[in-house]
């Protein structure tokens, strides 16, 4: 009996191990959390389309009777950009994006390196590539990045997550009548939480650190995002409040976009719709 018991157990033991290498189920939200890219990939030959849109005019900008003419920013310009990715393997992705902001076009490549599991606690992707700015009067049109994106989720309910970035060529600054780089070399650790409020529905939030490389003479803020993400399907579609209308890795980490430094307190008002298709 004692042997049969032994048996019993030994290969209990050397069935068990495997599944705790399993990944676990992730909570649903996309190839973005918001603006910043997230740790996870559709499946294998999956599509993704993505679409966004940030009004530039803030909530709080002008007057009361200013703001109601406007609509609260949404009689304003917009940065919209468009975006499709690839899962060419169910660790490896393509995607290309491109915004009207400077006319840039952002070509990444993702590689999921571990995914967490009851074994593993937290999932490991790496992102890099590259951004050509094509606006005219520009210098410095091309930047070269690398993301390492950690993320630990919590049962079914909660992820948090850091996105070290490094990035050449970053941020823009005016040389008489044209712009150029404000940064050869940047760097910024983005974080940012995802929390379920229902089965299909999540509240997001990120939080980009003022840049410490920023020149004496430019004071600038934090960037921040809040909004809700709901998963319908193979769609997902996010309404948010954020400070900043950075959405390309060149952009972000520099606490400027678009050559003007960033305020904490700025509230712009921003969408994205998000299209799955395949796995």
């Amino acid at each position: 009996m004692t042997k049969f018991l032994a048996i019993v157990f030994v290969a209990t033991a050397a069935f068990a191990q495997p599944n705790q290498y399993t990944p676990i189920t992730p909570i649903p939200l996309g190839d973005t959390y918001l603006t910043l890219p997230s740790s996870h990939i559709a499946g294998n030959g999956s599509w993704e389309v993505k679409f966004t849109h940030r009004f530039a005019q803030s909530l709080d900008q002008g007057s009361f009777s200013d703001r109601l003419h406007s609509l609260w920013g949404l009689d304003s310009n917009a940065d919209v950009g468009i975006g499709l990715s690839y899962a060419i393997r169910p660790d490896l992705q393509f995607s290309f994006y491109r915004s009207n902001a400077l006319d840039d076009i952002e070509l990444g490549a993702k590689y999921v390196v571990i995914q967490q599991a009851q074994a593993v606690p937290f999932s490991l992707a790496l992102r890099g590539g590259a951004d050509f700015r094509t606006e005219a009067g520009l210098q410095e049109r091309t930047s070269l990045f690398a993301q390492a994106i950690v993320s630990r989720q919590f049962g079914k309910r909660m992820e948090v997550f850091a996105m070290p970035t490094f990035v050449t060529n970053a941020g823009r600054a005016l040389a008489g009548n044209e712009s150029t780089a404000l940064f050869t070399n940047a760097g910024n650790v983005p974080v940012g939480f995802a929390w379920v409020l229902t089965d299909a529905l999540s509240v997001v939030g990120e939080l980009i650190p003022t840049n410490r490389d920023l020149p004496k003479t430019l004071r600038a803020d934090y960037a921040w995002a809040l909004g809700l993400k709901r998963a319908i399907g193979g769609h997902y579609f996010e309404i948010l409040l954020t400070n900043s209308n950075a959405t390309h890795v060149d952009q972000y980490v520099t606490s400027t976009y678009m050559g003007s430094p960033l305020d904490k307190s700025d509230i712009h008002l921003g969408f994205n719709i998000e299209r799955r298709f395949g796995r």
